[in-house]
């Protein structure tokens, strides 16, 4: 860890040894002897790291919830956030049925899935349910695909390349869904240029929302619905500055913050 200090933070630092060695955290600190090769390699992944790439980018792969996936420049990072995203809307499809339909096929679309992290999640935790990942970047299809597959779930998560709720693959499950869920695009444009350095390495597609970051959002909000069953749920992870625009096009639902206090998702039920 000494190799690291000052020159990026110590949880990223931890990040990478983690990897290069094959350990969890506690094993950083054993004063086991560490190969010259393995320091070498450490070196030039922190000098990267401290040149802007994002360390999930530099190891391939990213924690998700109790598993990991990987990720490349083709897709968004997962985040804690999101993770909270899935764990709220799980706990509300499981308190909405009836004891007797707990067994029964739960259709799910992910919306914008990236590296498929949220269609995984949702395989993974609800074993009754069957996923329909979309994006509109096929070069993250590729990424989920591979994910899918190491997960052994492709045969409950079918991958498409679409761009709006009305085109034929999702238009064929309209008023069929029990859960809509995405985490969009909702970065206003004019901030993309603000964020961190790591960040803006991170698919522009994937972060930039339009002017107010609420176009997919706003399509989601108008449109989603529609592909829900009655009592079905929608669930998205919005801007802090959203509210505004989800009380316009959806006075029925409700926001929720995030652990940080800051307001972070919209749950819709039909």
């Amino acid at each position: 860890m000494k190799l690291a200090a000052g020159s990026i933070p110590r949880t990223d630092a931890e990040y990478l040894l983690m990897h290069l060695l094959g350990t969890k955290r506690h094993g950083l600190y054993s004063e086991l002897p560490v190969r010259t090769r393995t320091a070498d390699r450490f070196r030039r992944l922190v000098a990267r790291a401290q040149a802007g790439e994002p360390v999930q980018y530099l190891t391939g792969s990213a924690p998700f919830l109790n598993f990991d996936v990987r990720v490349d420049r083709r897709v968004l990072i997962p985040r804690p956030e999101t993770e909270e995203l899935v764990a709220r809307a799980i706990a509300r499809i499981r308190s909405g049925r009836e004891p007797s339909a707990v067994s029964r096929k739960l259709l799910a679309v992910d919306y914008g899935t990236g590296s498929g992290c949220i269609a995984i999640a949702l395989a993974r935790t609800l074993p009754q349910a069957r996923v329909l990942a979309v994006d509109a970047s096929k070069a993250a299809l590729a990424v989920a695909a591979r994910n899918v597959s190491r997960y052994g779930l492709a045969g409950r998560i079918r991958l498409a390349q679409t761009r709006a709720p009305d085109e034929p693959v999702l238009a064929r499950r309209r008023g069929r869904l029990d859960l809509l869920i995405s985490n969009p695009p909702y970065v206003p444009t004019s901030r993309l240029a603000r964020l961190d350095r790591n960040v803006r390495r991170e698919p522009k597609l994937a972060l930039d929302g339009g002017p107010k970051g609420a176009n997919i959002v706003a399509m989601l909000l108008a449109h989603g619905p529609d592909l829900l069953k009655p009592g079905g749920l929608l669930a998205i992870e919005i801007d802090s500055t959203h509210e505004a625009v989800v009380r316009k096009l959806a006075p029925a639902a409700e926001i929720e913050r995030d652990l940080a206090g800051r307001i972070r998702y919209a749950f819709l039920t039909r």
